[in-house]
């Protein structure tokens, strides 16, 4: 008899535990959402955010110039010596890099191609060459290249993908 009451109440800890585990299961389900999904774009809000990112940058204003950036650890930075991987750490990276407005001077882009990948998806590239000329006492001008992947966003094309050499 105690063999027989061991196994009813182990099995009925069993049924108690399977139920509370498929009840935490369905907890985790997806939740339906009624947010909206993000903006579609049209190609000249892309140049619109380089204008915008131009325009911060020439005031020394380089949490402004991130704005044009996706805003989690979603975005990539890829240069020749390393991968950043979110945007945090690309304006610690811009804030170190340039620490002052002399340092940053002024920005321009020359873009040689903006186009779709997807417009159905909200993807699209720019392809061009930037240039900083520095207004420090040696008035430096750095210089390079860019391709940047934008993407669809609740406030309009962000970058997600920027390689910059």
């Amino acid at each position: 008899m105690n063999i027989k009451k061991h196994i009813f109440v182990s099995g009925a800890t069993l049924i108690l535990l399977l139920g509370g585990c498929q009840s935490n299961q369905s907890s985790n389900a997806p939740i339906q959402s009624d947010a909206k999904p993000p903006k579609h774009y049209t190609l000249n809000e892309v140049n619109d955010v380089l204008k915008s990112q131009i325009l911060a940058w020439s005031r020394g204003d380089i949490d402004g110039f991130m704005e044009g950036y996706i805003k989690d650890s979603t975005v990539r930075f890829i240069t020749g010596k390393k991968v950043k991987s979110s945007w945090l750490q690309i304006l610690n990276d811009y804030k170190k890099g340039y620490p002052t407005k002399d340092a940053m001077g002024s920005l321009n882009f020359l873009l040689d191609e903006v186009r779709w990948l997807d417009s159905s998806a909200g993807l699209s590239q720019v392809i061009g060459r930037w240039q900083v000329v520095q207004l420090t006492k040696s008035a430096d001008t750095l210089s390079g290249r860019f391709s940047l992947i934008f993407k669809s966003t609740h406030q309009g094309p962000r970058i997600a993908v920027d390689c910059t050499w």
